[in-house]
């Protein structure tokens, strides 16, 4: 089964914001994003020393040169979360397992099309309480 694809909207914490092609890989606890679709003018904390990951392929690896907060719209639900950049990505960017598990994104299939579900976002009260 293929992994879903949506096209989403992200936004830093300073407003600026781009349109993206998202896989929600489910493979990967974190998100990365390539860094060419950051939004223009994106600011992103460099990591002192690159971090290196496995990939799906055999063998192969793929280097995070930074993190940022995003906050990214699914289906109409903003919430945010802790990003890794990297400029070798071969896909625009992807929605990791932390951050589905986070916000409450499950994926199923309905009648032969994905849907994907957004169980909490930063609009819910629950949320937005601070004790």
């Amino acid at each position: 089964m293929s992994k879903p694809i949506r096209d989403i909207v992200i936004a830093t914490a300073d407003g600026r914001r781009a349109n993206v092609h998202a896989v929600f890989d489910t493979g990967s606890f974190y998100s990365i994003i390539r860094q060419d679709k950051l939004p223009l003018g994106s600011k992103f904390e460099k990591l002192a020393k690159k971090e290196v990951f496995g990939t799906a392929k055999r063998g192969a690896k793929i280097a995070m040169i930074g993190i940022t907060h995003l906050k990214v719209n699914i289906e109409g639900h903003w919430i945010n979360g802790e990003t890794y950049i990297a400029p070798q990505l071969g896909s625009e960017m992807l929605i990791g397992a932390g951050l589905m598990q986070m916000w409450d994104i499950s994926i199923r299939n309905k009648n032969g099309r994905t849907v994907i579900n957004v169980g909490r976002d930063m609009d819910d009260p629950d949320i937005q309480t601070i004790l």
